[in-house]
C-alpha cells in the first residue's frame, strides 16, 4: 500500500509507468482584460464571440471586460498552445479597436465602479453568476477582481491508474486518484514559492493598489509603483486577499476533510458580510453572507477539480465523481509571449507536478500551511533579493539552495520524459541559470525593460498589446485551424443561452435553494 511518506520516483524507474509519463493531459484557462487607450473597456462582451454563459472556450471571469480563454484538455502540449494562439487570433478580430492587456495587474483605475461586472443574460444561472460577482465586488472591491492570471490544469496519464505502480492497492480508483492528487496538492503548497520566483511577472502595480501601510515601493511613473525585488505582487497581500479566508483551516490531507471544511465555510455566517445586505442598492448584492458564498470563492494556489460538467456545486462533484485533475492558479500572465505562456513553461510545470505527485508528501498541518504562505509572500515581494532565505520546517534555508535541491530531485523525471530529445533536461539547465541570476526571471526582465527604456507601465502595456494585435491582424483566418469551430461554438452558445432563458420557470430564490441542496448550478 502506497503511503504519503513514500518516494515513488525510484519505483517509476522500475515500472511500466516510465513510458507513459509524458501522456498527462493539460489545459489552460487564461484571463486577460480588454482595454482601450490603457483603460479597462466598458463595452459589453462582443456578441460575435458568442454567449459567455454557454461558450465552451471563450467566456468572461469577474468583469465583462475580463476575458477567459479555455483550451480543451490535450495530451499534445504544442497542440494545446496552438489552440490558445488560435483563440487569441479569433478574439483579436472580434474586439474592434481594443487590445488584450498583456499584464496580470490591471491598468490604473480612477474609480472602482468603472469596472463593469460580467452579465450573462436573464436565466437563473446567469443571475446566479452575476450575483456571485456582485458579492465579490462588495467584499473585495472590483479592482482586485480585475487581476488576471493563468490557471494550469493537469491530470496524470490515464494509464497510470492501471499500471504496475498501483497493482498492490486495495482501494477503488476514485479513492486512489484522490489520495494521489492530494499528495500533489500538499507538495504544491510547500513549493509554490518556486513557481512565483520563476513565473511571477507582476513586480509593478498601479497606485490604486497601495495605501499608506506599504513600504519599500518606488515610483515608476504617475500611476505606477514597483518593488525592486518583487516577482508576483499579484500573489502578494496586495493581490488576492481576504482577511476572513486567512482564518480558514481547509485541510489538504484528504478529499473528505477538504470537502467538509470547504462546505462548512459556505455555511458559516460572517457579520461583516451581513452588512452588505443592509447597505447595498442591488436586489441581489451577494448570494449569502457566509464566509464563502460558494466554494469557488476560496482563493488557493491550487485546487482539486472534477471534470464533471454537471451543474452541481464543487464539493458535491468532488464527493460524487472524485478528483480528476489539479488546477494550479499561481501563474502570472507572461507579457513576453503573445498567448501569455510558452512551451518551456508548460514542460517545466508538467515535470513539477509529476515531481509533487511522486515525492513523499506527509500530512500537512496549519502551521506548515502558514509557513508556506509566509514563503510565498516573501518570494512574491522580494524573491530576487540577493541571499534571500526561506523557512523549511521552521529552519532557514537559502532560496538558491532549496531551488537547486528541488531541481536535483526533478532531474530523474526530466530524464524519463526526455526519451529521444533533451527538452526536459535542457529546461532544468535553463532554470538553474534563472536561480543563479534573478535578472533572467520574467519579473527581472520586465522591470529591467521598463527602467532601461524609461517607459511607463501603461505605455509598455499598450505597446505590447498593439504589437500582438498587429500580428493577429496580419494572419489570415484561413491559417487558423480553429476559426470555424470557434464561429460555430459562438453561434451555438447564443442558442443555448436563449433556450435556458425560455425554460426559466423557477424563481431565483428557489434556484439558489436547490443549488445548496446539492443539485443545481455551476459557477
Amino acid at each position: 500500500m502506497i503511503d504519503d511518506f513514500e518516494n515513488l520516483i525510484e519505483k517509476v524507474f522500475n515500472s511500466d509507468v516510465k513510458d507513459i509519463l509524458a501522456d498527462g493531459r493539460f489545459g489552460i484557462e487564461k484571463e486577460s482584460l480588454r482595454v482601450s487607450q490603457s483603460k479597462i473597456s466598458r463595452r459589453k462582451h462582443p456578441e460575435s464571440m458568442g454567449s459567455p454563459l454557454c461558450h465552451r472556450y471563450i467566456t468572461t471571469d469577474f468583469s465583462e471586460a475580463l476575458l477567459e480563454l479555455i483550451t480543451p484538455p490535450l495530451i499534445d502540449k504544442s497542440a494545446g498552445l496552438t489552440f490558445l494562439d488560435n483563440m487569441h487570433h479569433f478574439v483579436s478580430h472580434k474586439i474592434d479597436d481594443e487590445v488584450i492587456w498583456p499584464f496580470s495587474m490591471p491598468p490604473f483605475v480612477q474609480l472602482d465602479s468603472e469596472i463593469p461586472i460580467a452579465s450573462y443574460g436573464s436565466s437563473n444561472l446567469a443571475l446566479f453568476k452575476t450575483t456571485y460577482r456582485n458579492g465579490l465586488a462588495h467584499r473585495y472591491g472590483r479592482t482586485m477582481q480585475a487581476i488576471a492570471g493563468i490557471h494550469f490544469n493537469y491530470s496524470l496519464p490515464e494509464q497510470i491508474w492501471k499500471s504496475s505502480l498501483f497493482t498492490k492497492e486495495k482501494v477503488d480508483s476514485k479513492k486512489l486518484r484522490a489520495k494521489m492528487y492530494f499528495r500533489t496538492l500538499r507538495n504544491l503548497h510547500r513549493m509554490n514559492w518556486l513557481v512565483l520566483y520563476l513565473f511571477g511577472a507582476s513586480p509593478i502595480v498601479s497606485k490604486n493598489f497601495l495605501n499608506n501601510k506599504q513600504t519599500g515601493f518606488r515610483k515608476l511613473d504617475g500611476h505606477s509603483y514597483y518593488l525592486p525585488y518583487a516577482t508576483s505582487l499579484r500573489m502578494s497581500d496586495l493581490g488576492y486577499q481576504n482577511v476572513h479566508q486567512s482564518k480558514l483551516a481547509i485541510s489538504l490531507n484528504s478529499l473528505e476533510e477538504y470537502a467538509l471544511n470547504l462546505k462548512l465555510a459556505t455555511e458559516t455566517k460572517c457579520e461583516d458580510y451581513q452588512k452588505i445586505f443592509q447597505e447595498a442598492k442591488e436586489d441581489y448584492p451577494q448570494i449569502n453572507s457566509n464566509i464563502l458564498q460558494i466554494e469557488d470563492e476560496y482563493y488557493a494556489i491550487a485546487r482539486p477539480k472534477s471534470s464533471s460538467d454537471s451543474n452541481q456545486r464543487l464539493t458535491t462533484k468532488l464527493n460524487d465523481t472524485g478528483v480528476d485533475y489539479i488546477e494550479l492558479r499561481s501563474l502570472d500572465v507572461n507579457p513576453f509571449q503573445r498567448i501569455g505562456i510558452d512551451l518551456d513553461t508548460v514542460h517545466f510545470l508538467e515535470m513539477f507536478l509529476l515531481y509533487c505527485t511522486l515525492k513523499s508528501s506527509p500530512s500537512i498541518n496549519n502551521d506548515e500551511i502558514e509557513e508556506s504562505r509566509e514563503n510565498d509572500l516573501l518570494v512574491a515581494t522580494k524573491g530576487r533579493e540577493s541571499g534571500l532565505s526561506l523557512s523549511k520546517n521552521r529552519t532557514k534555508i537559502s532560496l538558491q539552495n532549496w531551488a537547486n535541491h528541488i531541481l536535483d530531485e526533478m532531474m530523474p523525471i526530466a530524464e524519463l520524459l526526455d526519451h529521444k530529445t533533451s527538452t526536459f533536461t535542457g529546461i532544468i539547465a535553463k532554470t538553474r541559470t534563472k536561480i543563479m541570476d534573478p535578472d533572467q526571471t520574467l519579473s527581472g526582465m520586465l522591470l529591467n525593460k521598463v527602467l532601461s527604456e524609461k517607459m511607463s507601465f501603461h505605455e509598455l502595456g499598450r505597446t505590447i498589446g498593439e504589437d500582438y494585435k498587429k500580428h493577429y491582424f496580419s494572419m489570415e483566418t484561413s491559417k487558423n485551424s480553429e476559426w470555424s469551430l470557434l464561429e460555430q461554438e459562438s453561434a451555438d452558445s447564443i442558442k443555448k443561452q436563449v433556450e435556458l432563458e425560455q425554460a426559466n420557470e423557477q424563481s431565483f430564490e428557489g434556484f439558489v435553494k436547490e443549488y445548496f441542496n446539492e443539485s443545481s448550478c455551476n459557477n
